[in-house]
């Protein structure tokens, strides 16, 4: 496009030359005459004939590059670009705009690359277990157990009370369907604690590992499934009982078995739990095993046995090829 205008403005100059006017000459090119004026100024000045449109990229320079994402790292990445521009002298609005996106960008990077990834290697070895207030639709709470390996939803209750009975008969019904996991992922919530629950436990050889107080991240994939949760049942009308629990059953059966994700190779999450290997694990000797490092762990005093009841579990899980925990930036 740039050679076809250079080759019109020469044919234009060549009219020029012939002494007519520089109306005719715009005509004989198909231009407008301050088109053709413009085409010749540029040349003149050794620029293209034709700029891109749109904004120019302006030029900052390198002191006020850096001191502005100073700035941005030193506020988390909270300042505005307003305010950023006002901090950093000679700094448009749109060039601290991009500053802080630049910035931020590899803020998130180094955030992933010391982020440790923390994989259960095979499914069926650690279930979660978490419950979603959904007292505002009407219905009281959503109770979800889950796979620690891949995000297969494997049962799910609606309760009007939230308390140790609900918890026992859901982990009683997951069980049966599914089979027991090795170890139970749960919170630090009253009801995860009571007699009921741990008889049952107990009776299928199934270890509590509950996670440290107020550390949500712990939870991380409970956490992101209940917020998917929550997006699908925002907008959902007013319905009683039966007709909430049949919108639930929905919402689980598409997440389960229609979404396909890269994190399984493009598999649904119930294609991925269905081609499982048969778990074949000394239940008995794996607790024997954790007991014994537990109090290892506890010996010296300096660890409560919380802490290291948890450490113990999650030792073992890697000793026994279980759990793989590697600063892959995929967190």
């Amino acid at each position: 496009m740039s050679e076809q205008r250079q080759e019109r403005l020469g044919l234009a100059l060549q009219v020029l030359d012939l002494g007519l006017s520089r109306t005719l000459a715009a005509c004989a090119v198909g231009a407008h005459v301050s088109t053709l004026a413009r085409w010749r100024r540029r040349q003149g000045l050794d620029q293209d004939l034709v700029f891109r449109r749109g904004p120019r990229r302006e030029t900052v320079s390198e002191v006020s590059n850096r001191q502005a994402s100073v700035l941005v790292r030193e506020l988390r990445g909270l300042v505005g670009a307003d305010s950023l521009r006002r901090s950093v002298p000679g700094l448009t609005r749109r060039a601290a705009a991009g500053i802080k996106e630049v910035t931020c960008t590899a803020m998130e990077r180094e955030r992933r690359a010391a982020a440790e990834r923390v994989d259960i290697t095979t499914p069926g070895v650690l279930r979660g277990f978490d419950s979603m207030d959904a007292r505002r639709t009407g219905h009281g709470h959503l109770l979800v157990a889950a796979d620690g390996s891949v995000p297969f939803r494997t049962s799910w209750a609606v309760v009007p009370r939230y308390d140790g009975g609900a918890v026992a008969a859901l982990f009683n019904r997951d069980f049966e369907r599914h089979g027991a996991p090795l170890v139970m992922r749960l919170d630090r919530a009253r009801q995860h604690s009571v007699p009921a629950v741990q008889a049952l436990l107990d009776r299928h050889g199934v270890l509590a590992l509950h996670g440290p107080a107020h550390r949500a991240q712990y939870y991380g994939q409970l956490e992101r499934q209940n917020r998917e949760h929550r997006a699908w049942l925002r907008h959902s009308p007013r319905l009683d009982r039966d007709g909430f629990e049949e919108t639930v059953a929905g919402m689980m059966s598409a997440l389960n078995g229609r979404w396909r994700r890269g994190t399984l190779d493009w598999q649904t999450a119930e294609e991925a739990w269905s081609a499982r290997p048969q778990l074949h694990l000394d239940r008995r000797e794996f607790r024997r095993r954790v007991v014994d490092r537990a109090c290892r762990i506890a010996g010296g005093g300096e660890v409560s046995n919380d802490l290291a009841w948890r450490l113990a579990i999650e030792q073992m899980l890697v000793k026994w090829g279980l759990l793989r925990i590697a600063k892959e930036g995929g967190c």
